[in-house]
Parts: structure tokens; C-alpha cells; sequence
């Protein structure tokens, strides 16, 4: 019978988010991991592949992350709104977890923009929704909405995270509040 395991799988990602918090995935090493489990590298491989297993364990535990910030958001009043701040939140107060997921260079770029909210927001319908729920629009509208303050947002997002600028709340409001506003008259301008 071989020896049960001494940590679980979920445990020894918890401790890896947690050097991953800290010193990004480049600090996330079997001696490091073994450090802060406070045992040997030999328990990480009895319950991952390689390194590399636990590293896509750990990328997937940042996305629960994001999506547990941007839920909470979907909640509150002016959901749409609520989104992008809680993704420049989540980018301020988990630098590290923002890198990760948008900072780094990907294996399989996605070829077309369209295709990119789809693939990499949880949310994503839950948040078109919410757009068309708020503001009157037909979902096409809605998508080229988010595609755009999605863009915004994100180099807010990048720019907290990688410690170029730190936004204000009232600053990201108004800034966010401002393109959204301009999206809005250029689509009602096509309208017309």
C-alpha cells in the first residue's frame, strides 16, 4: 500500500498562491514550496505531475480568484459598473495574481479580439446581461461596450498592478464613467 499522501492537492496550491502572491510564478520553486509546506519537495510529487502541472494548478486557482472578486461585483447595484472596478481592485490589491493571469506571455494567443472576452471571462454572459438589463441595447451593442471599457479597464488594471500609477477610487470611477459615456453618445450618434 503505498504512503498516504501528507497534503492534499487544494493544500499544497493554497501554499503555491501564496509564494505566487508574494514573488510571482517565478518564485514558485519545488524548494520553496517544500519551505513553506515545511517538508520536502517529494510531497509536491506525489500529488503533481512536474512543476509545470502545479504552475497550470495555480494559474487556475488565480482565475477562481478574479472570479470571485467580479461575481461579488455582479451582485451589487450597476453591476456592469461594479465589474470594472472590482477588476482594477482585484489587480491592486493581487498584483501578482493580475500578472500571472494577463502579463505573461501565453502559449496559444488568441487571433481575433472577439474571441478573447468569450474565452477568458467567466462572467461573460452574466455581464452582457447585465448590460442589457441596465441599459437599454441589443446584446451586439452590449458586447462592443465591454469590448471597449475592457480594454480600458485593463490598462488601468495593468498599469496599478505593475506600479506605474496607483488610481484613486474616484479617479477610476470618473475615468471609467467618462468612456463609458462616450461609447454610449457614439452609439446613439450611429442611430440616428
Amino acid at each position: 500500500m503505498p504512503p498516504k499522501n501528507k497534503f492534499t492537492r487544494d493544500e499544497i496550491i493554497q501554499a503555491a498562491l501564496g509564494i505566487v502572491r508574494e514573488a510571482g510564478l517565478a518564485g514558485l520553486t519545488a524548494r520553496s514550496l517544500a519551505e513553506r509546506l515545511q517538508s520536502s519537495p517529494k510531497v509536491i510529487f506525489g500529488q503533481f505531475e512536474n512543476m509545470e502541472d502545479l504552475s497550470h494548478s495555480v494559474v487556475r486557482a488565480a482565475e477562481f480568484v478574479l472570479v470571485q472578486y467580479i461575481r461579488s461585483a455582479l451582485e451589487r447595484a450597476k453591476p456592469f459598473r461594479a465589474v470594472g472596478m472590482a477588476y482594477i481592485l482585484f489587480a491592486s490589491q493581487e498584483p501578482q495574481l493580475f500578472k500571472i493571469l494577463y502579463l505573461n506571455p501565453h502559449k496559444h494567443p488568441i487571433e481575433s479580439f472577439k474571441d478573447f472576452l468569450p474565452q477568458k471571462d467567466h462572467s461573460y454572459q452574466q455581464i452582457l446581461e447585465s448590460i442589457v438589463e441596465d441599459y437599454p441595447m441589443h446584446i451586439e451593442s452590449a458586447e462592443f461596450v465591454y469590448q471597449h471599457l475592457f480594454i480600458y479597464s485593463h490598462g488601468l488594471a495593468s498599469m496599478i498592478a505593475s506600479g506605474i500609477y496607483s488610481f484613486s477610487q474616484e479617479e477610476v470611477t470618473e475615468r471609467l464613467t467618462q468612456v463609458f459615456t462616450a461609447l454610449l453618445k457614439e452609439m446613439k450618434g450611429k442611430q440616428e
